[in-house]
C-alpha cells in the first residue's frame, strides 16, 4: 500500500454501488465495510492511557508510535491486497477526532470521499428495507446510532469546520447514477489520481458485506445488494413519508442549504 484514503458519508447513498465501481481500477482496493479505524484507534489511544503512560512516556518508545502505528495499517492491508491505493470503507472515518487521529499518524489530512443523498430518499429507502425484512420502522429510533444519526452529525460537524472540511469530497447520489463517469473523474481529481475509464454495465461487488441485524434480532436483507447495471433504485417516496415527513427531513440536507 502506497496510499490510504478514506470512504464515508451517508447510509443507502451508494457507497456499496461507488466502492463495486473503483474496484474496477486495477490500482484501487476497497474493503467491505472495515473494522481497521477501530483497530487503529484502539491501538492509538494507548498511548494516552493512564494505566500505561509509565511504560509508554519514555523518548525511545515515543519517538516510535508514528512508525508502529503506521505498520499496523501496513501490515492489515498487505495481508488483504498488493494494490498501491486502499480506499478505506466505514462512516465513522468522517467523525473529527478520527480524521485527528489520521493526521497525526500519516502526517497529512485525509481525503474522504463521503456519499450523500436527499434525507427523505434515505429515510424512505430506510422503511422499505425494514418493510421487505418484517422489521417495525418507527421515526426518529430507528435510525438512531451508527445506523443514520450518528454518522449525519459527524458529517455534518465536519462539513462545518474549517479546517477539516477540505478533508471531505461530497459526492451525490443522483450523480453516481445520472453521469457515472464524470463523477468518478471528480473523485479521480480529488484524490490526485489519473482517471479510470469505468464499465457501467457489468458492476459487481468483490465481495459480500456482512449481515446486519435489526433490533428485534433479524438478519437484515438487501441492505447492500447492488445491481449489474447502474441504474436508480426505485422507491415511491411518497407510499412511506407524507408531504409533511419529506419537508421535514428535507430540512436536513445541510449541504445544500449551505453548501
Amino acid at each position: 500500500m502506497k496510499k490510504l484514503h478514506l470512504l464515508a458519508g451517508l447510509p443507502r447513498s451508494g457507497t456499496t454501488v461507488l466502492s463495486a465501481l473503483l474496484n474496477q481500477n486495477p490500482k484501487i482496493y476497497i474493503p467491505t465495510t472495515s473494522s481497521f479505524v477501530e483497530l487503529l484507534w484502539r491501538n492509538y489511544s494507548l498511548w494516552d492511557d493512564p494505566i500505561e503512560t509509565m511504560s509508554l512516556e519514555t523518548s525511545h518508545i515515543k519517538a516510535i508510535k508514528k512508525d508502529f502505528l503506521r505498520d499496523v495499517g501496513n501490515n492489515w492491508f498487505d495481508k488483504l491486497t498488493d494494490k498501491e491505493i486502499v480506499i478505506d470503507k466505514r462512516r465513522i472515518w468522517q467523525s473529527i477526532p478520527n480524521i485527528k487521529m489520521y493526521k497525526e499518524i500519516y502526517g497529512v489530512k485525509p481525503k474522504i470521499i463521503c456519499t450523500v443523498r436527499d434525507v427523505s430518499e434515505i429515510v424512505a429507502s430506510f422503511m422499505k428495507v425494514f418493510e421487505e425484512n418484517d422489521e417495525l420502522f418507527i421515526h426518529n429510533t430507528s435510525l438512531e446510532g451508527e445506523m443514520f444519526g450518528v454518522v449525519y452529525d459527524k458529517l455534518k460537524e465536519t462539513f462545518f469546520d474549517s479546517y477539516f472540511t477540505e478533508c471531505v469530497h461530497l459526492v451525490e447520489y443522483n450523480d453516481i447514477v445520472d453521469k457515472p463517469q464524470e463523477t468518478l473523474d471528480e473523485i479521480y481529481m480529488f484524490l490526485e489520481m489519473p482517471s479510470y475509464k469505468h464499465s457501467f454495465n457489468n458492476i459487481q461487488s468483490i465481495e459480500k458485506e456482512g449481515k446486519y441485524r435489526g433490533l428485534s434480532g433479524n438478519v437484515f436483507e438487501g441492505l447492500h445488494d447492488i445491481k449489474n447495471t447502474l441504474e436508480k433504485d426505485k422507491i415511491s417516496i411518497s407510499k412511506y413519508l407524507t408531504e409533511h415527513e419529506i419537508n421535514s427531513y428535507n430540512d436536513k440536507i445541510f449541504w445544500k442549504h449551505n453548501g
